[in-house]
């Protein structure tokens, strides 16, 4: 009787500790993917501002030679595109909480935290 608790004592050990080492590497392969979500969305997102900062500023250059061209006035446009950029920073300053601020915090929160089902949970359905 007391070698057949001593077997089913060492038995439970291997057994934890089997689990405390899946879970661990549960934990990493999620953080790993976590990660690599992250900086992919990171470069991406820096790539395409790049690219879209390289078009605006040709697309203001255009406005401004269109605006001074229509006016006759060579300085004309290029201070209605500066303007309106100003407009558009101090629009942008009052309301970055709401369409900047809050929405990287869900996306964030989205990816760190899935809301697929839980591994631990999918036995008991």
């Amino acid at each position: 009787m007391d070698n057949t608790l001593k077997k089913e004592f060492d038995q439970g050990k291997v057994d934890l500790t089997e689990y405390v080492n899946a879970r661990f590497d549960l934990f990493r392969l999620n953080l790993a993917e976590n990660f690599s979500k992250a900086v992919s969305a990171l470069l991406i997102i820096s790539v395409m501002m790049f690219v879209l900062s390289i078009v605006f500023i040709f697309l203001s250059f255009g406005i401004a030679s269109w605006i001074s061209n229509i006016y006759d006035y060579p300085s004309l446009g290029y201070f209605v595109v500066a303007g309106f950029y100003l407009i558009f920073i101090l629009f942008f300053w009052f309301l970055r909480h709401k369409i900047i601020h809050k929405p990287i915090i869900k996306f964030m929160i989205e990816m760190f935290f899935p809301s697929e089902p839980n591994i631990d949970h999918e036995d008991e359905k």
